[in-house]
């Protein structure tokens, strides 16, 4: 079987041509092009790459980058480089199998939002409590980064959200009958096929680079076909705790990303945000805003728009969130972070 005798329809959140959109090749991850790397430790004992970005200035702000599915730290460098030049201390970091962690064949989402990204929030609530202020924590959230948010047990201990493309993606919220076929293929069939066929979703299914593990792949596929996401999986319920969140989130959804981040299931993001002590924002971003003619899923993170988008989102949160511009001091860096 060959890449050309299953076509996607139009519309489908695929991952067709995420690498190409990327500018990634298949084969191993390059390194970060600047920062400070380590190793977090989570709390099943994996090991996973991380890198610190460190402003030169005193730090007033640490910030998670959580990534989004399929894609490697070194994506976010520009970005994260930019906000430390501003003093935000970043940490960028690869989920279990993916990008420089190590192989896991069997890693889950339910790893990466449960297991993993609470050990790089661990690691910034260390970095943010050194020395003799507490300093802002922020959780910066593309794609899945940002609909795994509600799953953090220590949720309430973030004070600001930036969350990019962010949603939960049930088959249903695709706007349009042709997109919600689309996307009811991808999840239920596509996703399945390939799993059933090698055991994981293979890089060349998705246009290149590293292959997704199978119980990943099985995960979205089930949630994709729920009426509200992980949300109507009765096993994550005790996972699910957005009702403790007290800080100010802004979900931003591009206004061209009808592939992957189409309003109606980003708005569903902030509607799990209902009834909490903070709040949650939806904000729209298009193209002609910031003078470019696209921007999608990934486009908002590439150096040449950032001089436009990244200034504007920042803004737009320093604004919400006062502490912010709060210039602390923070004590030397740390060598390494676990659970």
């Amino acid at each position: 079987m060959n890449a050309t005798s299953h076509s996607m329809p139009a519309g489908s959140p695929n991952l067709l041509h995420l690498h190409a959109a990327l500018g990634l090749k298949e084969g191993p991850c390059a390194e970060p092009r600047a920062g400070s790397r380590l190793r977090l430790l989570t709390r099943d004992g994996f090991e996973l790459d991380a890198t610190w970005f460190e402003p030169a200035a005193p730090v007033r702000a640490v910030a998670l980058m959580a990534p989004a599915t399929g894609v490697p730290q070194r994506f976010y460098a520009a970005f994260a480089q930019w906000l430390s030049q501003r003093g935000f201390a970043v940490l960028t970091m690869d989920y279990r199998g993916m990008g420089s962690s190590a192989e896991a064949p069997q890693a889950s989402m339910r790893d990466w939002m449960l297991r993993d990204l609470p050990a790089g929030l661990v690691a910034v609530l260390a970095r943010a409590r050194q020395g003799m202020h507490r300093l802002p924590v922020v959780w910066l959230g593309h794609s899945l980064g940002g609909h795994a948010l509600p799953l953090q047990a220590r949720l309430h201990e973030v004070d600001a959200v930036l969350a990019v493309g962010a949603q939960l993606p049930a088959f249903r919220r695709w706007p349009s009958a042709h997109g919600r076929m689309g996307a009811w293929f991808f999840f239920k069939a596509w996703l399945p096929l390939w799993v059933g066929l090698t055991g994981r979703l293979p890089g060349w299914t998705f246009g290149g680079g590293p292959a997704l593990p199978g119980p990943a792949a099985m995960d979205w596929s089930h949630w994709g076909g729920l009426p509200d996401y992980y949300r109507s999986d009765p096993s994550m319920a005790e996972h699910l705790h957005a009702s403790r969140w007290q800080g100010v989130a802004q979900l931003w959804c591009i206004s061209d990303d009808w592939i992957f981040g189409p309003e109606p299931a980003v708005r569903a993001l902030q509607r799990a945000f209902d009834g909490a002590p903070g709040r949650a924002e939806l904000l729209h971003l298009h193209p002609q805003e910031v003078g470019a003619r696209q921007l999608g899923h990934f486009g908002v993170f590439r150096r040449q728009h950032g001089e436009r988008v990244w200034p504007l989102w920042l803004q737009r949160l320093e604004k919400a969130v006062p502490a912010l511009h709060q210039q602390r001091v923070a004590a030397p860096l740390p060598v390494e972070s676990s659970l």
